[in-house]
């Protein structure tokens, strides 16, 4: 499913005040009081269920006008995001007209015409898919399960705080975040229209897991204009992100394993086993040489291991295998306004002709 995007589509208008997306600006002067630079604020533009996206005007990367459109699309047609469709472009095109509706704008047919073909710059796309673990309490068992084996590659241990497990905080290229999606609507609530219905208790088994692309890796994935994508770019993208998730066999060896290891991998292993972050203690060729080393014996020193825990047995108790059933649209959603599907033409460019 598609979540938040950052886009940016060509489009002539009038900018500062007097601009349908006017909402103030942000500027900087020098000591002498001289401009240094200005941005324009984003203006928020109601959706359904009172979601909101943000607009404000802006350039394209080849200099031409534009404006950047933010939020959660989605939600902004649906008013959740406990499901919904991969359609990247019609979810883009469908905001696209709906902003030139609220704004009380027209676009001209070219301009329309490149939004059609793609010509449209992409900031950020997240990217979700999401797993049935049957309730909420295996969700968060599954996460805690996770914190303790897994390691993201190029990305190393994740951060948990109970209910959501995150990788690549703070990167500026891209990022995962496993989490209950139960949990997070029941923190957050669902609006008043659609409290009383199967959604709180269609999320509560579902383990949610996000990729957010931001611009420098979309490129890097050829993948930062909008005519790249289809209806399958999105799951294939999240697969291919996934298989860099690793979790580890097994969080123990036994006794006649560990006599076999050499010494200074004897070393290692106890240093880790006793919950030491060994990424801080060794250089970093060290440190991913004694673990290509010991990750034949089943081991990742990469997982962190909690410390101070009684005395272990001397049987390695294997990782339990996590297994969830994948998520679809429920078939009572179809034909209700709970489930968006954008059109397969553009409806302005349509009338134009």
């Amino acid at each position: 499913m598609i979540d938040w995007v950052d886009f940016v589509a060509p489009l002539v208008h009038n900018e500062g005040q007097g601009s349908p997306f006017y909402a103030g600006e942000v500027m900087s002067t020098t000591p002498d009081g001289e401009l240094d630079w200005g941005i324009f604020k984003r203006m928020q533009m109601l959706g359904s269920y009172a979601s909101t996206v943000q607009v404000r005007s802006a350039r394209m990367a080849d200099g031409r006008q534009a404006i950047r459109v933010s939020g959660n699309l989605v939600k902004w047609f649906q008013g959740h995001n406990v499901f919904g469709t991969n359609d990247l472009r019609g979810l883009v095109l469908e905001a696209l007209a709906k902003i030139l509706e609220i704004g009380g704008i027209n676009a001209s047919i070219s301009e329309m015409q490149s939004w059609v073909t793609g010509d449209i710059d992409l900031m950020r796309v997240d990217c979700t898919e999401s797993a049935d673990f049957g309730n909420e309490k295996r969700v968060l068992n599954a996460l805690r399960s996770l914190d303790q084996t897994s390691n993201m590659k190029f990305r190393g241990r994740g951060q948990f705080n109970g209910h959501s497990l995150l990788f690549g905080k703070g990167s500026r290229t891209w990022s995962l975040t496993l989490y209950s999606k139960g949990t997070e609507l029941r923190k957050h609530k669902l609006p008043v229209g659609l409290a009383d219905t199967p959604l709180q208790a269609f999320a509560d088994g579902m383990l949610r897991m996000e990729f957010r692309l931001l611009s420098m890796h979309l490129k890097e994935l050829g993948l930062a204009k909008l005519w790249a994508w289809c209806e399958n770019t999105a799951p294939s993208v999240h697969q291919i992100m996934l298989q860099n998730l690793q979790i580890s066999d097994a969080t123990m060896l036994d006794s006649d394993i560990i006599e076999s290891l050499p010494t200074r991998y004897k070393l290692i292993y106890q240093s880790w086993r006793d919950g030491h972050d060994l990424r801080t203690i060794l250089t970093r060729p060290t440190f991913y040489r004694h673990r290509r080393a010991l990750l034949s014996h089943g081991v990742d020193i990469a997982i962190k291991q909690d410390r101070n825990e009684p005395e272990k047995s001397n049987v390695v108790p294997i990782r339990v295998v996590l297994v969830g059933k994948p998520v679809n649209v429920p078939e009572w959603a179809y034909n209700t306004p709970m489930y968006y599907q954008p059109p397969s033409v553009f409806p302005a460019l349509a009338a134009a002709a």
